[in-house]
């Protein structure tokens, strides 16, 4: 984040903090915190600028203790950072069958919602679910799919956002950032699904007032955000970073 010359970084990961720490500059400052309390930090319209990449870095995929991976086995965590108390083992072990088809659906947009949830339920009954092929095999056996992607894909994705309140978090950032952006600030949101993308393209539309025909009409106020069409990686950089295949950006202006 940019607020009057000087770069601030959010970040909740570990590694992040080791590496801020290898920055000699004055115009640096990392702060280890969520960045949903970006108002703790900073006063209404002090800053000019905001970088948010809701991507997961690659170090914390590539780490199988961590976690998030479905092709190396490790324990059933998926946490940016120890402050969280909540990992993926609760939500796979303990939530309820209602509870995880809607965490599927929502937040991995999975059309077998229901069918992985039952599935699930059952085979804890028996057995406890501890690692992270352990979950992947048996998604894959569950859904019986032809698919592109592995079929745990988006399931991982749902628990990893489940786990760290991504998508709430999220929201807390955008809304906060409404008034601590300047005019004519910029914010550079870097998504990597439709979920995310919605919620900074919602937010930040400009809503008409709508009138009865009976009520004098009034001109309805100013738009306070621009937003920009989706921004997708070109062919160049996906070859360099296959990563970032998935990655859409938008920049939002306040007016």
């Amino acid at each position: 984040m940019l607020s009057t010359g000087k770069l601030t970084s959010f970040d909740l990961d570990p590694e992040s903090e080791k590496s801020a720490a290898e920055i000699k500059s004055s115009k640096f400052n990392f702060i280890r915190a969520n960045f949903s309390e970006v108002s703790c930090f900073f006063q209404n319209l002090s800053l000019d600028g905001v970088i948010i990449d809701c991507g997961v870095s690659s170090p914390q995929i590539d780490q199988p203790e961590r976690g998030f991976s479905f092709q190396k086995d490790g324990p059933l965590d998926m946490r940016f950072g120890d402050s969280t108390s909540k990992t993926c083992y609760d939500v796979v072990n303990f939530y309820s069958e209602k509870n995880l088809a809607k965490v599927f659906k929502e937040f991995g947009e999975e059309k077998q919602s229901k069918k992985i949830a039952k599935a699930i339920c059952e085979q804890r009954e028996k057995l406890k679910f501890e690692t992270t092929m352990q979950l992947a095999i048996f998604i894959k056996k569950i859904k019986k799919t032809r698919e592109k992607k592995n079929p745990a894909t988006k399931t991982f994705q749902a628990l990893r956002m489940e786990v760290n309140s991504e998508i709430d978090n999220l929201q807390k950032c955008l809304i906060s950032l409404k008034n601590l952006m300047k005019r004519g600030g910029k914010i550079v949101v870097i998504s990597f699904h439709s979920i995310e993308d919605r919620l900074v393209k919602n937010l930040f539309k400009h809503k008409e007032n709508i009138h009865e025909k009976s009520i004098p009409i009034k001109k309805d106020p100013s738009p306070e955000f621009a937003v920009s069409k989706l921004i997708t990686p070109s062919v160049q950089e996906v070859e360099m970073n296959v990563r970032s295949r998935s990655a859409r950006m938008r920049i939002i202006t306040k007016l």
